[in-house]
């Protein structure tokens, strides 16, 4: 839940709250000046708040008086937290996520990220989606990762003030796998490992489970179940969920986001649509836009998983490859469009490691040999460094990492 905050309290979560006292139906006291500190007057709008609704008239907004600001229940935590449509940390400060991805699973030159923690971190990015696995090839029966290397995977992103995302690959546009996800976010060994580092955590519960298949109904059901099957093992972070049809189905997300942050004990959930629009589907600037602008309007907390400027379904050419011109995404408009929403993003995938099945998609690799020096010029040095929109320009690390 969100920090307990009181008389001589200070941070971006006071200003939440006070954008959300001025906009209930008026008041007997004037509006508040939005300004982040919880002053006397600030105390006074709460109590009156608390008054109207039943609750203890203490002025310190607790759980209780959070819950019916919201309008939804809400637990105590100890690390991240959302409200409205953003993410917080622990001492109240709004996060944006400006990150990369990285398969360190499959990256047996460096498993536990040693070489390329410090190199993203060179980005001037906040966090990484580390790329993890039930199994090394993804199937059920095969060969089991090491839960000791995640652990160090999230211990080193810390050590490098990177916010950590942690995902499980197996699931992949095969929906019958969420509850093998879920069944191993909850063995002891597991949980564990979350809750020792769940001040600075984030769990994404599975990448891009489901193809264009998976109803609404089911969606729903699904993850309805899986989100208090991990609250009741004792999994305190927010958790993550990719949207449908292998990430892309943003609609998906639009409606069934309301549902499932009900179904929520915690009220902390982040939902993440993968855009690979590609261009070869009339994915332009103006679909990008309004489709961004749509799910924004709905006011729920998005970020956008994975991006790049190729993966895109190439419509028209079935058989050309992904990272071809047919599969070519407007990875400009995604990075201006996430910036003027305020949304966070990981670009896809800081590398080497994409042209295992498809030669073409080495194109995809931000770097050849995980060094930031070897950069690569093109869309690779723009999210990262020369775009106005990118990591170098608009990452901001918390204090708290």
């Amino acid at each position: 839940m969100p920090r307990t905050i009181r008389l001589r309290s200070s941070g971006d979560d006071v200003r939440f709250l006070q954008e959300r006292l001025n906009a209930r139906p008026p008041s007997a006291l004037p509006p508040l000046d939005v300004d982040g500190k919880f002053g006397a007057k600030t105390q006074a709008r709460v109590q009156e708040f608390q008054a109207n609704n039943g609750l203890s008239t203490n002025g310190v907004v607790e759980s209780l008086t959070w819950g019916s600001l919201l309008g939804h229940a809400v637990a105590q935590t100890r690390g991240f937290f959302v409200l409205g449509r953003d993410l917080y940390d622990r001492r109240g400060a709004r996060v944006i996520l400006r990150g990369v991805n990285k398969m360190s699973v499959w990256d047996n030159d460096d498993p536990v990220g040693l070489v390329s923690f410090p190199q993203i971190k060179q980005t001037g990015a906040n966090t990484v989606r580390i790329v993890w696995a039930i199994t090394t090839n993804l199937q059920p029966g095969g060969p089991a990762t090491a839960t000791a290397t995640l652990d160090a995977l999230i211990k080193n992103a810390k050590a490098n003030r990177l916010i950590p995302m942690i995902e499980l690959h197996d699931g992949t546009g095969t929906w019958g796998r969420l509850d093998d996800l879920v069944s191993y976010w909850t063995q002891p060994e597991v949980v564990k490992i979350i809750k020792q580092h769940q001040t600075y955590l984030l769990v994404n519960i599975g990448n891009e489970v489901g193809d264009a298949k998976v109803s609404q109904a089911d969606f729903i059901a699904g993850y309805s179940d899986s989100i208090q099957r991990m609250r009741a093992a004792g999994i305190r972070t927010p958790l993550v969920i990719d949207a449908s049809d292998w990430g892309k189905n943003l609609e998906m997300l639009n409606s069934t986001a309301a549902t499932l942050r009900a179904a929520d004990p915690e009220g902390n959930l982040i939902f993440s649509v993968h855009l690979y629009w590609s261009l070869a589907c009339g994915a332009d600037a103006s679909f990008i836009r309004s489709n961004l602008q749509q799910a924004v309007n709905l006011g729920y907390p998005l970020i956008v998983g994975e991006f790049s400027q190729y993966g895109g379904y190439p419509c028209g050419n079935p058989n050309a490859s992904i990272c071809g011109p047919a599969g070519e995404i407007d990875y400009r408009t995604i990075l201006a469009a996430c910036h003027e929403h305020e949304l966070g993003w990981y670009a896809w995938e800081w590398g080497p490691g994409n042209g295992f099945n498809d030669p073409l998609c080495a194109i995809m690799d931000m770097t050849h040999d995980r060094l930031f020096a070897n950069l690569k010029p093109g869309w690779a040095h723009e999210v990262a460094i020369s775009s106005p929109f990118g990591i170098q320009q608009t990452s901001v690390t918390p204090a708290s990492i």
